[in-house]
């Protein structure tokens, strides 16, 4: 007992975590928000397939991270992000022709600019157990994380043939172990690297091309594994 306690305490000068800490980061990893564009409504038939939210086909992103300690050892992770788009809409403007002796001039109709709005969220929270290693300052740290994201796109066009708003929807619900290494520089500063050695996700996309439908909807199943790498660099209050 006394050799396990004496392996965990922390030394003089070293930077790790304590209990009470907060560590906030930027990381630059996938993009964990999904979402899909919303489909013409005057179309006689629809096909639609889950929308991919597997890191390998994300692009890369900058996020925030964050943990608090509420024990030496433990602490709960938290973070997520929240996106809003609003696109003014404005009226068609119907065209001509222009008949005289030489030639017609046709003047084309010009379709109404669609009335849009996309709202974005993710959200994702877990515990982490920390493990100082023999390298001073150098902590490894193993958890459990929950995660879920949902899109929304919606769209209305104002013209005489418009059948109404149509939208589409989106949403992940993901769970993942967690290992990572995290390097204290200084008392308030540090850099880490993680992964996940195992996650799995369920996702469903959904679309309602115009009012009075019913939607129509696609769901997938996703496993990784050594699944989405993530660079970390923060500061610990």
């Amino acid at each position: 007992m006394a050799l396990s306690i004496t392996a965990f305490a922390q030394t003089a000068g070293d930077n790790g975590p304590k209990k009470g800490d907060v560590a906030l980061a930027a990381s630059i990893g996938y993009n964990t928000f999904v979402g899909k564009q919303a489909v013409d409504g005057n179309q006689l038939s629809y096909e639609l397939e889950a929308v991919s939210s597997d890191w390998f086909d994300s692009k890369l992103m900058v996020g925030v991270d964050g943990n608090w300690f509420f024990s030496d050892r433990w602490s709960l992770r938290f973070g997520g992000g929240l996106g809003y788009v609003y696109n003014p809409g404005y009226g068609a403007v119907p065209g001509t022709v222009d008949r005289n002796s030489v030639n017609d001039v046709f003047i084309p109709d010009y379709r109404a600019v669609a009335n849009a709005t996309t709202l974005k969220y993710n959200v994702y929270t877990g515990f982490d157990v920390n493990f100082p290693s023999k390298v001073q300052n150098l902590y490894f740290h193993i958890g459990i994380h929950a995660g879920f994201a949902h899109g929304l796109f919606v769209k209305q066009f104002n013209e005489e043939t418009s059948m109404g708003a149509s939208n589409a929807e989106s949403f992940d619900i993901r769970g993942s172990f967690n290992f990572g290494i995290d390097y204290y520089l200084l008392p308030g500063m540090f850099i880490g690297f993680e992964v996940d050695p195992a996650a799995y996700k369920y996702n469903v996309t959904s679309i309602r091309p115009q009012e009075g439908l019913a939607s129509l909807s696609a769901d997938g199943h996703s496993v990784g594994f050594l699944s989405a790498p993530t660079l970390k660099i923060g500061f610990k209050f």
